[in-house]
């Protein structure tokens, strides 16, 4: 199905729907069946684990058996009704008890609250969502604009749990105002125009490209829209240029008004992660006495308060309006612009389900993004509760449906699949989850590390061979390569063989792994897969991996229970089987 005939259609349409506010819809999220058996329940245990598999960091049996309780709808939906559990308060506790005993601090503490958040927090599928999202609003602690600030990246991504089902467009408005974004990509103390600058583009471009609209215009299914044959693109330098100026006078949210400092403020945590200050009209005049003070561009196309700014799709922006109205102008246009829904959609699809959803689960997705109230709790429930997510096609040769598993997911599953005990916090509050450093470098993804704007890996990344040969898609094969594949095997053994419950001399910075499941079979190795299976693989362990395994685990005739256990999870972490979702 296409929305539009041609492009002089498709632009026609968007600019009749920009004047179109957005919206939050409102649910009741409990007692969606009273006290009926629920209609929708998971066949089985492995059923509920391969659902969970794609909604959380992994399956536990607490939420296997409570997702079977409740049914799909239901569990969703006590889901979205949750609280989100925040990462700033605790790493600020843990920052300032570090700092008041001469410690030093960085971004390990942050990083150390992340994965603690991952493997423990009640509100999985809100922390999954936030951590989809940040691959989307990528900001990174790579950057210097932002590495050092420790507890405002952690209120970043406290604002993408918070928004996690928000309206697209109140998550649009909270990531544009924050300023680590506004560090991270340059509108932070951005300025109107002088006889030798001009205002950065940075963020005009990357709100455009990565956070909104794309590249070319898009029908909803996420199949391009042709002019003669050839793609059109959503926006050109020009418009980039106009859209900078809307991005200008931003700084920190107690930067003095009274006298004016334009480059004072960001006293305290607070104040570095609470929504940007803009030194605009509504603070000072455009002319005349203290208008040196006001530092947003309020001019149009010609650089005079005479035209307006012309804006994607050949909206406009009316002149000389204060920072507050130009931003929320521009912000509702790109979030009323037909490309945002299979755009997004299609992101989302992939870092929960599958790299190549068909162009119909796309587009069943962006209806439900596009729709008068829905906003992005809406958006998952319709990605997670689609038939394509819920009843994959059968294994064949050639088949292109599901994922790579993301390296950190990986291990998040394990620890959640075998009850993982996490550290005593230490003497500052602190607790170790990661094996004393961030395992990015082992892993080649981090919360909030990474190494550009495009993040670890891009939406269209291709692997050259079958996947590249046949047009397919495969995102997390873009951080894989022979170094990448040691260095995660190697951490994946310090979180087995090197972490469990019962061992001798146990470390003390990372969960402790419960191998009890398994080595209550440890005299029957087939017994031992069945629990893998299970646990890991929900069930779709095929009969050559466990052959394999049964072998391997017989072979181990001197081994102690723990060793054949932890040996079992971990040759299972390494399997292709374990690291495909399907």
């Amino acid at each position: 199905m296409t929305r539009f005939s041609n492009a002089c259609g498709a632009l026609a349409v968007f600019a009749s729907m920009v004047c179109t506010g957005a919206h939050a819809a409102t649910h009741d999220r409990l007692f969606a069946y009273g006290f009926d058996p629920a209609p929708d329940a998971p066949a089985d245990a492995n059923e509920a684990s391969r659902f969970l598999t794609q909604a959380t960091f992994g399956p536990t049996t607490a939420d296997v058996a409570r997702l079977t309780a409740l049914g799909y709808d239901a569990w969703i939906e006590e889901q979205l009704a949750r609280a989100p559990t925040l990462g700033a308060p605790a790493v600020e506790q843990v920052v300032n008890a570090r700092t008041a005993a001469a410690q030093s601090v960085s971004q390990s503490q942050r990083i150390q609250r992340w994965y603690w958040q991952a493997a423990y927090a009640p509100d999985q599928l809100r922390q999954r969502m936030a951590w989809a999202l940040s691959q989307i609003f990528v900001i990174s602690d790579q950057s210097s604009a932002i590495g050092n600030y420790i507890v405002p990246m952690a209120g970043y991504y406290d604002m993408l749990a918070k928004d996690a089902f928000a309206s697209y467009r109140t998550l649009l408005g909270d990531v544009t105002w924050h300023p680590m974004m506004g560090r991270y990509l340059s509108s932070f103390r951005n300025q109107k125009p002088s006889a030798t600058t001009s205002p950065d583009e940075n963020y005009a471009r990357e709100v455009m490209q990565l956070f909104s609209i794309g590249l070319v215009l898009r029908d909803m299914d996420f199949s391009p829209i042709l002019s003669n044959g050839v793609e059109i693109p959503t926006y050109d330098q020009t418009t980039i240029t106009h859209t900078a100026k809307v991005f200008t006078g931003f700084t920190w949210s107690d930067a003095p008004l009274n006298p004016p400092n334009f480059y004072g403020g960001g006293l305290t945590f607070a104040a570095q992660y609470a929504p940007m200050e803009c030194f605009g009209t509504e603070h000072f005049p455009a002319s005349g006495s203290g208008s040196n003070n006001m530092r947003h561009d309020i001019t149009g196309d010609d650089g005079t308060t005479a035209t307006p700014k012309t804006v994607v799709g050949g909206v406009t922006i009316p002149p000389n309006q204060t920072c507050a109205q130009d931003v929320g102008d521009e912000l509702d246009i790109l979030a009323a612009h037909p490309n945002v829904p299979p755009f997004v959609s299609r992101q989302l699809i992939q870092r929960f389900v599958t790299s190549n959803p068909s162009p119909q689960y796309i587009e069943r997705v962006a209806q439900v993004f596009d729709a008068p109230g829905a906003n992005l709790g809406d958006v998952i429930k319709a990605i997670l509760m689609d038939d394509e997510a819920r009843h994959p096609p059968a294994l064949a040769s050639g088949d292109h449906y599901g994922k790579l598993r993301e390296p950190i997911l990986r291990l998040t599953a394990v620890w959640r699949a075998f009850n993982a005990q996490a550290q005593a916090p230490d003497a500052y509050g602190e607790v170790k989850m990661s094996a004393g450093n961030g395992q990015t470098s082992s892993f080649g993804q981090g919360p909030l590390e990474s190494p550009t704007v495009f993040n670890f890996y891009e939406p269209d990344y291709q692997q050259p061979g079958p996947f590249a040969d046949n047009d397919r898609y495969s995102p997390e094969l873009q951080i894989l390569s022979e170094a990448s594949a040691y260095s995660t095997g190697n951490s994946y053994y310090n979180f087995s063989a090197k972490a469990y419950v019962g061992m001798s001399n146990p470390p003390t910075d990372r969960p402790l792994i419960d191998l009890s499941s398994l080595t209550a079979n440890a005299t029957s190795p087939a017994a031992m897969v069945a629990t893998i299976d299970k646990s890991l693989l929900y069930g779709t362990m095929s009969a050559n991996m466990k052959a394999t395994l049964t072998g391997m685990l017989a072979n181990l005739n001197g081994a102690s229970a723990s060793e054949k256990a932890w040996s079992a999870i971990y040759v299972t972490m390494l399997s292709p089987e374990f690291a495909t979702q399907r």
